[in-house]
């Protein structure tokens, strides 16, 4: 954090988040160093970038990776579709820009479905863990 301008917007930030409800925690944000929260939703966020992804292992980097790539292909998907959509004239639509837009709307629902399982994953891995040391 650079600057003194930098830290007082991260102070204000956490302030922010921390009348929100959100919880500070230990941990820190790998690219700027400023403290992590943990919102009531349970989503991790630096108050700079925003929502973050806290890994411990590397089959964890492996999964935020390809989330990231995921939320990436359908940030661009959505713009496709949008500029699609802007340039077609109500009078101009044809068969060929339907099909279009329904086959990137597919990708959209597909790219969800799949980052909604991948998130998933911990969770059964949590679980496991647990039933594995009840079992102890």
């Amino acid at each position: 954090m650079g600057s003194e301008i930098d830290r007082d917007t991260v102070v204000k930030r956490s302030v922010e988040l921390m009348r929100s409800g959100a919880t500070l925690l230990a941990e820190v944000c790998p690219l700027c160093r400023s403290p992590l929260f943990r919102l009531r939703s349970g989503e991790i966020v630096c108050p700079i970038h925003g929502r973050v992804m806290v890994v411990k292992t590397e089959e964890e980097v492996a999964e935020a990776g390809v989330i990231g790539v995921l939320t990436e292909l359908e940030k661009k998907i959505s713009n496709l579709l949008i500029n699609r959509v802007k340039n077609i004239s109500e009078d101009e639509a044809s068969y060929d820009d339907a099909r279009d837009i329904v086959m990137w709307l597919e990708a959209i629902e597909r790219i969800e479905r799949i980052k909604q399982m991948l998130k998933q994953v911990p969770e059964q891995r949590k679980r496991k863990a647990e039933e594995k040391h009840e079992e102890q």
